[in-house]
């Protein structure tokens, strides 16, 4: 499905968030015809970190990540494009592996350096609740700075 002017979050996760990792990511979704149309360095508290991960509640590990997140500071971009969400989702793949050799960054499954909104299949259906729950969390974010 392609969908002109669709939305989608990328975040840059606590431990990564440094002007280079920033430019780069920008740049790199920039040239795949993605416009930044909201950005912002954010906190994530035990809350609305709990809703990030929503989906992962039932995992073992749904703490860690809650910890994780909650953990430093993370930064946050609205992107808008033609068909958002796959063009981001395949970028911050690619990303993922260059900027860690780039920057010889340490990561793991848990502690990776980008996350991007994704699609849930619901039978035959994808919802856009992933995209439209993380865009809401990092408005309320960012207006819980003001």
């Amino acid at each position: 499905m392609i969908i002109d002017k669709e939305l989608c979050y990328v975040m840059i996760k606590p431990g990564f968030v440094n002007k280079e990792i920033i430019n780069d990511t920008k740049k790199a979704l920039e040239n795949k015809g993605m416009r930044v149309i909201n950005e912002s360095k954010i906190k994530y508290d035990e809350e609305c970190a709990r809703l990030h991960y929503i989906e992962k509640q039932i995992k073992p590990y749904f703490k860690e990540l809650v910890d994780y997140l909650v953990s430093d500071y993370a930064y946050g971009m609205i992107l808008e494009g033609r068909d958002a969400v796959t063009v981001c989702r395949n970028t911050v793949e690619e990303l993922r592996t260059s900027l860690k050799e780039k920057y010889h960054l340490d990561t793991d499954v848990m502690r990776n350096i980008l996350h991007c909104s994704s699609r849930t299949k619901v039978g035959k259906e994808m919802l856009e609740l992933d995209t439209q729950r993380e865009l809401a969390l990092f408005c309320y974010l960012e207006e819980q700075k003001r």
